[in-house]
């Protein structure tokens, strides 16, 4: 039922985000449509399959939003879309997001340390970034904090340095930590019915962290919570850029 109704709704979505009429918002909410319905077929039948193909979906959208309407508005911060395309192994989407991506924090819009969590995970898709720039990133990231402690922090330094266990740790955290986030919105009743069905049990920002891992040849555990092995299978078909427009597979 969510998954009909996330792609029924991106039906009527459809014709703005095609003619670039669509607001920020209304495109991200299309996106997630597509990771609503990629994480319920995971869910309802175990396989990445379609999963993977919408998660494609939702991020071959919003390049053809930033195409239309250009970047400006765009906060690196709000990366879901980056991390649908790393996720699902859209190499090509990933690195086009990275490159169309604010270089800048809009201090207005976003926290610094959001951006230069999103920023540095873009860089890292990058073929030109050196790693004396990403550790340099990553100390704006640091001062930024003023001295809190932050786990993605701890999961960005294990990956440039290649430290499996301390990305172990660090993703542990950053998943239990989102376990409590998720409880305390379901408690509060605060979050929508089909997010606490299918977005609340699969992190795909953790599965972009574990891929960019496996990118860099190293080696995690199988499973983690909110990120199952059946999801970091690798793709089993070919993407078409354009195929965002299909919203039945």
């Amino acid at each position: 039922m969510f998954v009909t109704n996330a792609l029924e709704e991106n039906e009527e979505l459809l014709p703005s985000v095609t003619l670039g009429t669509a607001s920020l918002r209304d495109v991200l909410r299309f996106c997630q449509g597509f990771r609503i319905a990629g994480i319920g077929s995971l869910l309802s039948t175990g396989s990445a399959t379609h999963f993977h193909l919408y998660l494609h979906k939702s991020a071959r959208a919003f390049i053809h939003h930033l195409r239309q309407v250009g970047t400006t508005a765009w906060m690196a911060s709000k990366a879901a879309p980056f991390f649908d395309a790393v996720a699902c192994g859209d190499d090509e989407a990933a690195l086009e997001l990275a490159r169309l991506a604010p270089t800048a924090a809009d201090r207005k819009g976003e926290f610094p340390e959001d951006f230069f969590y999103a920023r540095f995970l873009m860089n890292s898709v990058l073929p030109d970034m050196t790693p004396q720039q990403a550790s340099a990133l990553l100390d704006s990231y640091e001062r930024a904090l003023e001295g809190a402690a932050d786990s993605r922090l701890d999961a960005c330094r294990a990956l440039l340095t290649g430290n499996e266990e301390a990305l172990n740790v660090a993703l542990t955290q950053m998943m239990e930590e989102r376990d409590s986030r998720y409880q305390k919105l379901a408690e509060k009743e605060v979050l929508a019915e089909e997010l606490l069905a299918t977005e609340a049990y699969i992190s795909v920002e953790g599965l972009a962290l574990t891929r960019l891992a496996t990118l860099k040849g190293m080696s995690l555990p199988e499973e983690h919570l909110f990120i199952p092995s059946t999801a970091r299978a690798p793709r089993s078909q070919n993407f078409q850029s354009d195929d965002w427009r299909q919203m039945w597979p």
